[in-house]
């Protein structure tokens, strides 16, 4: 088997091999090839050393990007309009650092560069002809879909905490099944998550929940403890521990009424996620949709023992909120995801309605103040129907009634971009009333008053209607001024 790269990443290998140096694609590249994907950037690496890297690179014209990474063998190279990162091999040993190497040094042989990476799958080179080098089975493995670390696991997991999350990204992305030792070497070292940073844990979260597999990669997070863990952010000069997800612990076992789900809130909650659309606030969202559900003050059992939790979207939306919050995610993701979960039950609901009771919704929420415009509210109602068919699809429903659910989806997205929000989504502007000689301080006024008719449907949001209402007012006013 021979891949072929981009003839940029070609000219940086043929640099140094022209220079009489070895150099070969490595890591993610070579995985996401294989797997045929574009990958996101390409890494190279060699047996040059940094001073070496850079002569040949200004002998071959190529541009040295800064000198980030270069105390750590790493040059950045422009190639054409590409930054292509250059590695000399080398290795490294960890101490207290729940992520960084102690020590780094550089090594002469590729096995060794490789030795030190953490999965299989991404510890495979390729030279300029695109042959593979597979020191550790790791073509195996990505066949099989199998996520087996490189060497000892226990070994690789506690030289840097980091790689535990990444296990369970992988798995989300690739779809892969840990091998055996992956799991009780998670759970070996769970004490060495409070050392990583908020902010890469909060990134390899983010990674995770926009894969296709994220109900999967998920699980693993829950079942190794790794969510239920904290990591830390730094401040006031000291580092403040900031748990991570504690809050899925709970739903894992807890039952749901038989006559609609299957299966257990945490279990239901996974599949979910498997099913979702892969935009990062539906999977905040589809993640947290439950997250209240089996708690006190929600949970109650009917007459036959069945539990219910009413009410669970309400006090779930205030616990995703203050979740998003502590980890720190954007105001505009964390309110998006909020909503979402406040509104999914109400979806369900809204289905069995007719249009005049979806549109009462639609009013309701274009006057609540939580969109800016039309278009920022339907993009919501869309996210919102990705949330209810996920949701919907991880419980006892039929296809039927999922096909039902996309259905009134795209109904409810295209009313709502016909629901005006703001003043601007109207069909007419400022501009256009001032041409008709209305005065600018009457016109601030008129436009919320055609704003409120036309939510209310007492007029239809068209140029000629609009046009022809505010040439009534004119004359209206104009007769009353007389």
């Amino acid at each position: 088997m021979k891949l072929t790269f981009p003839d940029y990443v070609l000219d940086v290998l043929e640099l140094l091999e022209s220079r009489g140096f070895e150099a070969y694609v490595v890591g993610g590249a070579v995985r996401d090839t294989l797997l045929g994907r574009v990958p996101e950037d390409y890494d190279i690496v060699t047996n040059a050393r940094p001073d070496e890297i850079k002569l040949a690179a200004e002998r071959g014209n190529l541009r040295v990007i800064g000198t980030l990474g270069q105390d750590f063998g790493v040059v950045n190279l422009r190639s054409g309009r590409h930054t292509v990162e250059v590695a000399s091999y080398r290795n490294e040993t960890y101490g207290s650092d729940a992520h960084r190497p102690a020590e780094v040094w550089y090594c002469e042989k590729l096995e060794d560069d490789l030795g030190r990476r953490d999965f299989t799958i991404n510890a495979m080179a390729a030279d300029r002809q695109g042959r593979i080098i597979d020191c550790f089975g790791g073509l195996d493995d990505l066949h099989g879909r199998v996520l087996r670390t490189v060497g000892n696991a226990r070994k690789r997991f506690q030289e840097d905490a980091l790689r535990m999350f990444r296990a369970c990204r992988f798995v989300a992305q690739l779809g892969c099944t840990p091998d055996a030792a992956v799991l009780p070497a998670m759970e070996a070292n769970l004490d060495r998550v409070g050392g990583l940073s908020l902010e890469r844990v909060r990134a390899e979260l983010n990674k995770l929940l926009c894969a296709p597999w994220a109900g999967r990669g998920m699980d693993l997070m829950v079942r190794s403890r790794l969510a239920a863990q904290d990591c830390r952010i730094r401040s006031h000069g000291s580092y403040v521990p900031v748990p991570i997800l504690p809050e899925l612990e709970a739903l894992v076992g807890v039952e749901q009424n038989p006559a609609f789900h299957p299966y257990d809130v945490w279990t239901h909650t996974a599949i979910a996620l498997d099913k979702g659309d892969r935009r990062l606030e539906t999977g905040w969202a589809i993640l947290l949709h439950d997250i209240a559900k089996g708690r006190e003050g929600i949970r109650t059992y009917d007459a036959e023992g069945h539990p219910h939790d009413n009410g669970h979207e309400k006090a779930g939306a205030v616990m995703a909120r203050q979740i998003m919050e502590r980890l720190r995610l954007p105001r505009e993701l964390t309110e998006r995801a909020a909503w979402l979960v406040r509104s999914h039950m109400h979806f369900g609901f809204a289905s069995a309605l007719d249009d005049a009771a979806t549109w009462r919704w639609l009013r309701r929420e274009a006057r609540s103040g939580h969109f800016r415009v039309n278009k920022e509210m339907a993009e919501a109602f869309k996210e919102l129907t990705a949330v209810c068919v996920a949701d919907a699809a991880a419980t006892a429903a039929t296809r039927s009634d999922i096909i039902h659910a996309q259905m009134y989806g795209k109904r409810l997205v295209t009313m709502a971009y016909q629901m005006p929000v703001h003043t601007s989504d109207l069909a007419v502007s400022g501009r256009d009333l001032m041409a008709m000689g209305i005065p600018k301080e009457r016109i601030s006024a008129l436009l919320p008053l055609f704003l409120h008719r036309v939510q209310d449907r007492s007029m239809e949001n068209r140029p000629d209607g609009l046009l022809a209402a505010a040439r009534r007012w004119l004359a209206r006013q104009q007769r009353t001024d007389g």
